[in-house]
């Protein structure tokens, strides 16, 4: 049974293995989620290390066991995903591979989109997945039909879209290919970067974009009813959810603004205020 246990390796199927760090919050729902991919013999891949944290680290360590670390992988580098990789990176003597580097994270190789890493076992196809963060990847597990999906799709929470690095156009676009991609079952289950693992994984990302294209069209109403600003649109569109949650809100909405200037449908008319263009 898929059950969320801090700091205890749990084997999701012969080729994973998730440890979730005990760092719950707003941001991180139960906790990020660590993944270990590969077979029990060979080389393993350690995803998205998490925060640097002693007791997370022996956790990493006691489900890498004896394996050999073929490198340490970061989907993006948001702070809740990377801290504890040069460490674990340093102790495995490995590389830690992401899409880009953000000051202070540094990596030993970027990744390219649909490149393909190979450890014992399991074949890792890189996906440049942007919207969330500029640099998002996820990994798709050919032998499994599974997608580490980090922030891109998760069970709990839908994802935040925080400008100028968030792009909720991008993020639409990464929805929709790995949509493409589980087409005719391309796609068995999703393995989030925080939460329980999504199965079937299609209805969710479908969830997820009906979702995004609700707000739109909630901004689009306010403004068309001459609620200009985004404290005013989040007062009317986020009527319903915990008003310690506003300010996230604000961000995610402010995506969707920006996606919508992009596409020529609003104007900035002065900035900080909206208006349907004519």
């Amino acid at each position: 049974m898929d059950t969320l246990l801090k700091g205890t390796p749990v084997r999701l199927s012969d080729r994973v293995l998730r440890v979730t760090q005990d760092n719950p919050g707003m941001f991180t729902g139960p906790g990020t989620n660590t993944w270990v991919i590969g077979g029990d013999d060979g080389p393993a891949f350690v995803l998205d290390p998490g925060e640097e944290d002693d007791a997370h680290f022996e956790a990493v360590l006691a489900a890498v066991g004896d394996r050999e670390v073929a490198a340490v992988l970061i989907s993006h580098t948001h702070r809740d995903h990377w801290p504890l990789a040069p460490r674990l990176a340093e102790h495995a003597g490995c590389q830690i591979f992401a899409f880009s580097e953000q000051p202070p994270f540094t990596a030993g190789r970027r990744l390219e989109d649909n490149e393909r890493l190979f450890a014992d076992g399991a074949t890792l196809v890189a996906l440049h997945t942007p919207g969330h963060a500029s640099d998002h990847l996820c990994f798709l597990l050919e032998e499994e039909r599974a997608v580490f999906t980090a922030d891109l799709v998760m069970g709990w929470s839908t994802s935040i879209i925080a400008p100028p690095d968030g792009n909720l156009n991008q993020y639409m676009a990464s929805l929709e290919r790995l949509l493409e991609l589980g087409q005719d079952g391309g796609i068995d289950i999703l393995h989030p970067g925080h939460g329980e693992s999504i199965k079937p994984p299609l209805d969710r990302i479908r969830e997820i974009r009906s979702h995004r294209q609700q707000r739109t069209d909630q901004a689009l109403e306010a403004i068309a009813a001459g609620v200009a600003t985004i404290p005013e649109m989040v007062e009317r569109i986020y009527a319903d959810i915990d008003p310690k949650l506003h300010g996230p809100a604000a961000f995610s909405l402010r995506a969707h603004l920006d996606a919508l200037v992009e596409e020529g449908k609003v104007v900035e008319d002065q900035p900080g205020r909206y208006e349907r263009a004519v």
